[in-house]
């Protein structure tokens, strides 16, 4: 055994040996555990062995041992008075050391464990405590559900029976409340019924209210037992009461005339008596019935027994105030009549100026007696004023005169309806319709009248020997202008008058006064004779009065076919008188004539700023005869099934075409005053210039026939009209001609045109074409005729013709 024990010491010296060997040792330590090493050492040297542990171990064993130095120190190690002396007694000890060290370390954790293990126990205790807690409140929750349940079912039962006493009690109140219906029509019999009760009662108007309201009842409820039985006692009940406003209301309104209207035998009012009594006394019953008319006309929407009451109560009332102002309107009217017999524009004015104040009084009254407007009041005052209508239409109509009838539809346009009737649209509008007719049948009257003037007056019109002396006339004037001018001394006039636009005279302005008359509203176009209204050609001034007045009593579209149609027979005229001046005068004065009058026409037109220009389409019948003539040439085609059916080109080329046709006077006076312009140019050319021009003719014709081929030339100078002393003549005699016409023909200008420039404008044409004649016959001379030739010639240069003109012709 003890070499067992040997062995097994030596094996365990030999592992303890290796524990911390340098090189790979068996049990190798971390800092951590040498340290702890280190601790328990110093604690080992201070703790007794264990118990059973031999202390005898003799010291020369553990000295023999060779063990190393850690061994040997623990082998040796004194604790007490104990000694180890093996390692089974080491291995006995440390795990006593642990145990105790583990005793000891665990001694607080036990206490913690024997505190929780107290807790534990008082926690079981407390848990069976709350078990018998919560049984006993388990106990008194079952009890409590079951008395809150019976309590519950209690108010439940309660309440079930105050929802069936309040449905009983609501349905004994609708009962109730339904049965006051059928039980109020004995009520309101026995009112109706009373002697003493009247529509001015207080309760009237809330018995209505109940009539209406038990009648809404009936018809909201038709299945309710013996409705429409109380249905048709309550309407009853409604048409009594309805007849008793009605009553009320036709008596008042009666009464009320008897005592407006004058008595048998008794003088008829003065007019401002009338207006005391027709609408003062006449308004005596007013608040009453319109507080009536008011909840009448409040309840239409009800019934209509209310809408026909109301109706009934209109008519009566129309009736009454037509039994008043019907006779009193028409005396008035025809009393108008007789103090305007004569002046038509006056009685136009008071008669509309009467019915203004009439439709304004009556629309005031019917609103003092009514609250809501009726067609009826525009028909009772159409009635009223058609009187007027009907005593002025035969007078309009057999109106000739266009002022008069410009007048009237100046004063029916302007002063009535665009001053006093829409400014008041509401209560003239029956006056503004009758007004708006009698417009119409001015317009339409005058309109005839005017074409009927155009025609007369202007299309056919004879002038006399007066009407034609022109230029003597324009002479005359421009004499006692200068005359009376010169006695005034206000300013000289020089020997040849220059231009109209030099000179305008105290006595030009006085002839000027004298002539103008109804026509003073034109425009002077200048400041000669021939722009003096008086002057002008009557059917110019014919034209443009006509114009002036229907220019703002017409409609545009009517003064445009009028204007066109005036326009035409007025330049239709002064043709003619053009052609008789040109017969007794010269053509250069016919030509000025119509030139200046045309002018006048279409200066004064401007101002109408219209467009005399009309578009007329009408149908061209002329293909419908052809074709139907080719029809009747081929009826043997008539039913061929072939493309040459007779019946099909019938149909193909007899359809009529559509033709416009413009009409513009405007561009009309324009080509006419462009034509007479070239005329005039021709003349005044051909005044001035014409042996030359005649001279040229004859002298081109030889030239030309000198171009052609195979025919002799012929010298033109050989020519008898040719030879340089008959040139020498003509040029001689061409410039006699323009210093003797030339003046003339501006003074002739002057005298017609009275405008600088329009002068100027038409001289400037003629100047060019003597130039340019001087200019040819100056070229044929130098080319035909030598040198020697064209010095007997003496033919003027461009320069010098052109200051003869200037010298002559002064601008």
């Amino acid at each position: 055994m003890e070499d067992v024990a040997d062995v097994n010491i030596g094996q365990v010296r030999e592992n303890l040996r290796h524990w911390e060997a340098d090189k790979d040792p068996l049990a190798p330590l971390t800092p951590q555990e040498r340290d702890s090493i280190i601790e328990l050492t110093a604690v080992s040297n201070d703790r007794p062995l264990p118990q059973g542990v031999n202390t005898n171990v003799s010291q020369s064993k553990l000295a023999a041992s060779n063990i190393d130095t850690a061994e040997q120190s623990l082998a040796h190690l004194k604790l007490g008075q104990v000694k180890i002396e093996s390692s089974q007694q080491f291995l006995t000890w440390f795990a006593g050391v642990e145990e105790e060290m583990c005793e000891e370390q665990d001694g607080p954790y036990k206490d913690y464990m024997n505190q929780l293990v107290s807790h534990r126990t008082e926690c079981h205790t407390l848990l069976s405590q709350l078990d018998h807690a919560l049984d006993n409140l388990q106990h008194l929750s079952s009890q409590y559900t079951s008395v809150s349940n019976k309590t519950s079912a209690l108010h439940t039962d309660c309440e079930h029976l105050l929802a069936e006493q309040t449905r009983l009690t609501n349905k004994a109140d609708t009962i109730e409340s339904k049965l006051s219906y059928f039980n109020e029509v004995e009520k309101i019999s026995q009112k109706l019924n009373s002697p003493a009760f009247q529509v001015t009662s207080e309760g009237f108007i809330p018995l209505l209210a109940k009539i209406d309201e038990c009648i809404g009842y009936m018809n909201g409820n038709p299945t309710f037992q013996e409705s429409s039985l109380y249905l048709a006692k309550y309407k009853h009940c409604l048409s009594r009461a309805l007849g008793m406003v009605k009553l009320y209301v036709t008596r008042s309104l009666e009464n009320s005339t008897q005592q407006v209207l004058p008595k048998p035998g008794s003088d008829k009012p003065t007019t401002d008596n009338a207006a005391v009594l027709y609408y003062g006394k006449f308004r005596t019953n007013a608040p009453r019935i319109k507080s009536l008319m008011s909840e009448i006309e409040d309840r239409i929407e009800n019934s209509p027994e209310y809408l026909n009451l109301l109706s009934d109560c209109h008519q009566c009332y129309f009736a009454q105030r037509q039994t008043l102002m019907g006779s009193c309107v028409a005396d008035a009217v025809t009393q108008l009549s007789q103090k305007y017999q004569r002046d038509y524009c006056s009685l136009v004015r008071s008669g509309c100026a009467f019915l203004v104040h009439v439709c304004e009084d009556e629309h005031t009254l019917f609103y003092q007696f009514f609250t809501s407007g009726t067609p009826e009041l525009d028909t009772f005052l159409l009635g009223l004023c058609t009187g007027l209508y009907d005593v002025l239409r035969p007078l309009i109509i057999h109106i000739d005169h266009l002022e008069t009838l410009s007048e009237l539809c100046s004063i029916l346009r302007r002063g009535m309806i665009e001053e006093h009737l829409l400014s008041n649209p509401s209560q003239l509008a029956p006056l503004t319709s009758v007004v708006n007719q009698m417009l119409e049948d001015a317009q339409e009257r005058l309109v005839y009248r005017a074409h009927i003037y155009v025609q007369t007056d202007i299309a056919n019109f004879r002038p006399s020997p007066g009407d034609l002396a022109y230029p003597s006339k324009l002479q005359m004037m421009e004499n006692i202008a200068e005359s009376v001018a010169s006695q005034r001394k206000l300013h000289s006039r020089n020997t040849s008058v220059s231009s109209i636009a030099s000179v305008r005279s105290a006595t030009s302005e006085e002839v000027a006064n004298i002539n103008e008359g109804a026509e003073e509203r034109f425009s002077r176009v200048g400041t000669s004779p021939a722009d003096l209204h008086g002057m002008w050609y009557p059917t110019v001034r014919r034209t443009l009065m006509c114009l002036f007045k229907l220019y703002r009593c017409v409609d545009r579209s009517i003064f445009q076919g009028v204007s066109l149609e005036a326009l035409s027979a007025c330049m239709k005229s002064l043709s003619v008188a053009s052609t008789a001046i040109s017969k007794n005068s010269s053509p250069l004065d016919a030509q000025l004539f119509e030139i200046k009058h045309l002018l006048i026409l279409r200066e004064q037109m401007a101002p109408f700023q219209v467009d005399a220009c009309l578009h007329e389409t009408s149908l061209d019948w002329s293909k419908v005869r052809n074709a139907a003539l080719g029809l009747i040439q081929k009826r043997g085609r008539l039913f061929s099934l072939s493309s040459n059916n007779a019946l099909l080109e019938f149909i193909v080329e007899g359809t009529p075409q559509v033709t416009e046709l413009r009409l513009d006077s405007k561009r009309d006076l324009d080509n006419q005053l462009k034509t007479l312009c070239e005329k005039l140019i021709y003349t005044c050319t051909e005044t001035l210039s014409s042996p030359l021009t005649r001279f040229i003719a004859k002298a081109e014709v030889i030239l030309q026939m000198n171009k052609e081929e195979n025919v002799k030339p012929i010298l033109l100078k050989n020519q008898p009209f040719a030879v340089p002393e008959k040139v020498a003549d003509i040029i001689s005699s061409c410039q006699k001609n323009i210093r003797s016409h030339l003046p003339n023909i501006q003074r002739s200008m002057q005298l017609y045109l009275a405008n600088r420039d329009t002068e100027f404008i038409l001289f400037k044409p003629v100047r060019t074409n003597v130039l340019s004649s001087f200019t040819k016959v100056q070229s044929i001379i130098s080319n035909n005729y030598s040198e020697d030739d064209q010095i007997i010639i003496a033919c003027p240069s461009q320069e010098e013709v052109s200051a003869l003109l200037s010298s002559l012709f002064k601008s």
